[in-house]
């Protein structure tokens, strides 16, 4: 029978090892559980930043349909745009006239002395 394949130790392990022997700590030390903790805890945090970050092909399905949605719009604004240049209204403004302002001006200049006038 073959043993199970081994995952060779990652870089974390052969420095926690390499430092183990260079302070000849034992197996049993404290301090080497609070590393494997240590490591625990690094290991949830990297399985949640994996779960919650989308994946690169989620991200490019996006800026696909964000493509689509922006040419969807330019094209219905370039026809609303052009239905507009066609539309021609049958009321035109038209600016004032000088002698118009003048005679509105003049006028409730005159209206006001009289209002002025019958109230006091």
């Amino acid at each position: 029978m073959e043993a199970p394949p081994t995952k060779p130790p990652d870089r974390f392990q052969q420095a926690i090892e390499q430092w183990r022997q260079q302070h000849k700590l034992r197996d049993d030390e404290p301090l080497l559980l609070c590393l494997e903790l240590f490591r625990i805890h690094q290991q949830q945090w990297d399985a949640i930043r994996r779960e919650e970050l989308p994946s690169f092909s989620d991200f490019r399905d996006s800026l696909v349909q964000l493509h689509q949605h922006t040419t969807a719009f330019q094209r219905q604004a370039a026809a609303l745009t052009e239905e507009l240049r066609r539309y021609k209204s049958a009321t035109r403004l038209v600016a004032p006239s000088v002698t118009g302002l003048l005679l509105t001006a003049l006028l409730a200049i005159v209206v006001g002395i009289f209002i002025g006038r019958y109230l006091l």
